[in-house]
């Protein structure tokens, strides 16, 4: 049985709470909420014990492993923390506003054999793992365009969001997640970028659209908004290739699903569906990998340090060339990379 604290409270916690209560040999035994707020927590969370002082659940001999799901500034710092504490890490993403920090999580994991991970549980979901071996397979052909869009509610959760020291903006806190997901499909990171904003509440990003351009001649399109109503398609990815295309759907705010339909260019043969009810399936599947992983010793073979590494790089720099207005090379993609 793997142990688990949860750092947080607010709606990512209580997911991965939820999705933790699904994973045969995990147990949640603690949840850290932010200091000074009530000691109470969602029914998410079970009979969880709730405190607010990080550092006891840190020295906690019974805590295993902790997810951590806190503001984006604070990522870097408790990582380090709980990896110096000799715990297991499930760090959200971003996993730190900027890249830098990484390679110094990646050392201190390898030198103390300690298994870390980063939710990008899209890699885990079944459908769309389906999709990436048949484009892997050349069942596509080669890849054109890769299109992802992801819209958030506007009445998200968080003063934080709106600060962009504290969240990064809805690049960094938001698209990086499409980011992972195009360069997962397309199989190789970008060589450049570029990218637009609209700005909202407190001078943030809070809608974007980023265009990356690869070295096989592939683009992609990575867009969303933290602005959306409940009737907006909740996130979808389109992929076209010169021997087909498939198009993702996650369904809408209130009745979300996976669901891929693949088609050839031809016409002729009969195009396929891969359709899955079950939202958190890619966090259990994540979370079962992890626990797996913690209790074996074994690296984890999806949503790696690495692959983090890349994608925060690459949202840090399309922030940048949103501020500037051109396009910029990712020239420094595997410098101090994991």
């Amino acid at each position: 049985m793997i142990r688990y604290a949860i750092v947080g409270s607010g709606w990512s916690a209580g997911r991965h709470a939820r999705v933790l209560s699904r994973v045969g040999r995990a147990e949640l035994v603690r949840v850290v909420v932010e200091p000074g707020t009530p000691l109470r927590v969602s029914a998410d969370f079970g009979t969880a014990a709730v405190t607010d002082r990080l550092d006891d659940v840190l020295a906690d001999p019974a805590v295993d492993a902790v997810v951590v799901c806190t503001p984006p500034d604070t990522h870097l710092e408790i990582a380090e923390a709980v990896l110096r504490a000799d715990k297991h890490l499930v760090v959200e993403k971003p996993v730190g506003l900027r890249p830098d920090g990484v390679p110094r999580l990646a050392e201190l994991a390898e030198s103390r054999g300690l298994t870390v991970m980063v939710p990008y549980h899209f890699r885990f979901v079944p459908p769309l793992q389906r999709l990436r071996d048949r484009i892997a397979a050349g069942e596509l052909g080669t890849v054109a365009h890769a299109y992802h869009r992801m819209y958030s509610l506007r009445d998200r959760e968080g003063d934080w969001l709106w600060h962009e020291g504290r969240s990064g903006g809805i690049i960094v806190e938001s698209l990086v997640h499409g980011i992972d997901q195009i360069i997962w499909m397309v199989g190789e990171p970008p060589r450049s970028v570029a990218a637009m904003t609209h700005t909202g509440r407190g001078g943030v990003a809070d809608a974007a659209t980023v265009l990356l351009r690869f070295p096989g001649g592939a683009v992609g399109t990575v867009e969303g908004s933290w602005i959306s109503d409940p009737h907006v398609p909740f996130g979808s990815l389109d992929v076209v290739g010169s021997a087909g295309s498939a198009a993702f759907e996650r369904g809408r705010f209130h009745a979300r699903h996976f669901r891929v339909e693949t088609a050839p260019a031809d016409g002729a043969s009969p195009s396929h569906t891969d359709v899955l009810e079950d939202d958190d399936a890619g966090f259990v599947a994540l979370h079962e990998h992890f626990t797996e992983c913690c209790a074996h010793g074994k690296p984890p073979r999806a949503a790696t340090l690495q692959e983090a590494h890349t994608a925060v790089y690459v949202a840090t720099v399309a922030a940048e060339a949103a501020r500037t207005g051109r396009e910029l090379p990712l020239t420094d993609l595997r410098r101090d990379a994991p």
